[in-house]
């Protein structure tokens, strides 16, 4: 893959990089795509990553006796179901 390095005023020109677009000649051809690397500078684009469940409802299952799995042990599951 080909690196181009890109000047300030450049990246400005191109919303600094931050939403896909695509980069066309003066006929209004699509020259290329482009697919933002950063996908963290856009609070937008975030995914939550923590648990749905509360402290309290975590205390409780484990309080509860329920039959828990390792991860190995769900794993190992998963591969069963798909033939592995």
């Amino acid at each position: 893959m080909t690196r181009i390095t890109i000047d300030e005023e450049t990246r400005k020109k191109l919303l600094n990089c931050s939403k896909p677009l695509e980069l066309c000649n003066e006929a209004g051809i699509v020259l290329a795509r482009l697919t933002p690397s950063t996908p963290w500078i856009d609070p937008e684009e975030w995914i939550e990553l923590t648990p749905e469940e509360s402290d309290e409802e975590i205390q409780r299952r484990i309080d509860s006796g329920e039959e828990t799995y390792s991860t190995k042990e769900l794993i190992d599951q998963i591969k069963q179901v798909r033939g592995q």
